[in-house]
Parts: structure tokens; C-alpha cells; sequence
């Protein structure tokens, strides 16, 4: 299962752009796209989904089931995955439903939740945070949002990362997250 930006239809309240100034443009020039305080509601939907459904033990009746969340960044994950451990343990003693997961909500994510960090991101400074399973490389090519060099920048980021995990960033997350649909793709020759 994918989650990808802008399914979700207005991120956030036309309220929050009634506040007296004109409306900047987007990166793109135009007026209808992302801008600073839309992309900060970006990784709202997956988040709130994704927690709800870790809470509900649909990834646990699930375990081969793979969650990818696609061109919302990556950055909110340190914090996501912490807000969620606390979250159980504060309320796993009155909640029958997280008494019967038999892990906890950070091992849940790294074993079935894939996100694609944006270049402008420290993915490093992520994985570090995170765990080396949950980060996978996306470019967006060809649009401008992907940025320019985002391969280069990544690998800024990755500065002192291990070559395995490089491995998992850039090809073996991606891997797991596809799961038996790799069986389908051909091997050049």
C-alpha cells in the first residue's frame, strides 16, 4: 500500500492563508501548488493512518504487509515513531487493543514502513533517528520538486553512513517495500 502526496485533497483550512498577505507563489511560479505552510501538513494523513493502524493491529494480522509513503519527506519520522511509544505507553494498560501487539509501535514501522525523504532533508541525521530500514531513495524526476542534484545531496547527508546502509537507502528498502512484485521485474542482461 502507497500513500502519496496529494490525494488527500486541501492539506490544510483556507484559514490559514487569511492572514492579510498576498499569496506567495510556489516553487513552480504558480498560486495553486505547495507552498511553506502547506508543506508542513503534508505528512499529517499517513501519519495519523499509519498510527491507527499500528494501535488497531492491522500491521500486526499483516506482517508481510508493506506501507510506503511517497514524496511527504521523511523528516517527521523521528518524532512520529516517539509520539507513538509514548502514546502506548501511556495508555497500554487501559487499552486491550495495544496489550495485544506483540511489539511495539517502533518495530512495527521498521518492519513495514517505507518513506522517501525529500533532498532538501538530513537523511542521515533520519536513519540515524529512525533505523537503516525505513528510508528509501526517490528522485521525482523529471519534476523541479525532486530537485537538481538529489542524489549528490543525499549523499552529503550519508557522509559518515556505513556502505550497508547506503545499500538499504538506495536499493534493498525499496526491495522490501515492493516485496514479490520484484519477482515481476526483468534483470538486464
Amino acid at each position: 500500500m502507497v500513500f502519496h502526496v496529494g490525494g488527500t485533497g486541501d492539506l490544510l483550512d483556507a484559514a490559514y492563508f487569511h492572514n492579510g498577505l498576498p499569496i506567495p507563489p510556489d516553487f513552480h511560479g504558480g498560486e495553486e501548488n505547495f507552498r511553506s505552510v502547506d508543506y508542513m501538513g503534508i505528512p499529517h494523513p499517513p501519519m495519523q493512518t499509519l498510527a491507527t493502524l499500528i494501535f488497531d493491529g492491522v500491521l500486526e494480522r499483516f506482517p508481510d504487509l508493506r506501507w510506503g509513503v511517497i514524496e511527504q519527506g521523511a523528516i517527521w519520522l523521528p518524532s512520529w515513531i516517539r509520539q507513538m511509544e509514548s502514546a502506548f505507553d501511556a495508555f497500554e494498560r487501559h487499552e486491550e487493543r495495544l496489550q495485544k501487539l506483540t511489539l511495539r509501535p517502533s518495530e512495527y514501522v521498521r518492519r513495514q514502513v517505507r518513506a522517501t525523504p525529500y533532498p532538501t532533508e538530513d537523511v542521515g541525521w533520519i536513519i540515524e533517528q529512525s533505523g537503516d530500514d525505513v528510508c528509501l531513495f526517490s528522485s521525482d524526476f523529471p519534476h523541479v520538486e525532486g530537485g537538481r542534484k538529489p542524489v549528490e545531496r543525499f549523499e552529503a547527508s550519508l557522509a559518515d553512513a556505513a556502505d550497508h546502509v547506503r545499500e538499504k537507502f538506495y536499493r534493498t528498502n525499496f526491495e522490501d517495500l515492493m516485496g514479490r512484485a520484484m519477482d515481476r521485474v526483468p534483470v538486464p542482461a
